[in-house]
């Protein structure tokens, strides 16, 4: 018998459309009904994974922004492991004005992102979650747990992952999460 059941949600729980099916939702009711413990495992954001939590009504842990923030199942913050402000303002500001590339940040209980992009919203279709926008001068980095970078162009997002790297080594972990969208957490 499972005690525990870990999931992470993009291309697992949630179908290809970002929705919850009603397959999904009765299998998780199943699984907690019966005592198994529940865990989202995923790297998005701790409010957005809250809401998709009380959509199906379960009692979950969320391990959320990859790791960086850990929530128990009354939702209640146990662990967090936030990326140097330095660091922050700084990967804030590598590509703010490339017009390719799109930055993104998780700041408490905010998403920030630094212009307007309407296909982001299609991931949301199970919560309301949307992004603010933060100004080149003046925007928040502390608490901040993930920074993260989209763009069309692969190749792109691999010369910056490379730039990252090669300037702050182990105090950053940078991966891929989809091939185009390249993450920053700390190291």
């Amino acid at each position: 018998m499972y005690h525990i059941v870990a999931s992470d949600l993009d291309g697992t729980l949630l179908s290809p459309d970002h929705k919850l099916t009603s397959y999904t939702k009765e299998t998780l009711n199943l699984l907690t009904n019966k005592g198994i413990h529940f865990i989202f495992a995923t790297g998005r954001h701790h409010v957005d994974v809250a809401q998709i939590r009380d959509v199906l009504g379960i009692d979950a842990y969320m391990i959320t922004s990859n790791g960086a923030r850990v929530h128990n199942a009354m939702g209640e913050l146990v662990f967090s492991h936030n990326v140097d402000p330095e660091i922050v303002h700084d990967l804030c500001l590598m590509e703010f004005d490339n017009a390719d590339i799109l930055t993104n940040y998780y700041c408490h209980d905010h998403w920030y992102m630094n212009r307007e992009c309407p296909e982001q919203k299609e991931f949301f279709q199970e919560s309301v979650f949307h992004y603010q926008l933060f100004e080149r001068d003046n925007f928040k980095i502390d608490d901040v747990c993930k920074v993260y970078f989209t763009c069309g162009d692969h190749d792109l997002l691999v010369t910056l992952e490379e730039k990252i790297k090669a300037r702050w080594g182990d105090r950053v972990n940078v991966s891929f999460s989809l091939r185009n969208c390249l993450e920053v957490m700390a190291g």
